[in-house]
């Protein structure tokens, strides 16, 4: 995984999230827009576990590379990457993958701090 030297601020003095991990602990869902204009909403605690176990870099620049529209690839007969990944606040029906024990969330959330 990346190191958390390039967190980012707002001219208001807010956190701006350019890992998956900093927008689980902002509350917020990571949404992959894909040019055909087809997206999904991933809850972050989940989709931070899926890519910490596998050694995946979660930076949200790294992370766009890992997701793929399932539509165009039916379409096209190929991985289509999306355009961008924006963060949005998490809202009841966003894909929830696994989460992590509480221990290793706690450890990882710290590590912010």
């Amino acid at each position: 995984m990346s190191c958390r030297c390039d967190m980012r601020w707002s001219s208001d003095g807010l956190m701006v999230a350019t890992h998956i991990l900093e927008a689980a602990t902002l509350h917020r869902s990571v949404m992959p827009v894909c040019g055909c204009g087809h997206c999904a909403r991933f809850e972050a605690h989940g989709l931070w576990w899926h890519f910490a176990r596998r050694g995946w870099d979660d930076s949200l620049a790294c992370a766009r590379a890992r997701f793929w529209c399932r539509i165009c690839a039916s379409r096209q007969r190929r991985k289509i990457r999306p355009d961008r990944l924006d963060l949005v606040p998490w809202q009841a029906g966003d894909l929830e993958l696994p989460w992590p024990d509480e221990q290793v969330w706690k450890r990882a959330a710290a590590k912010l701090r």
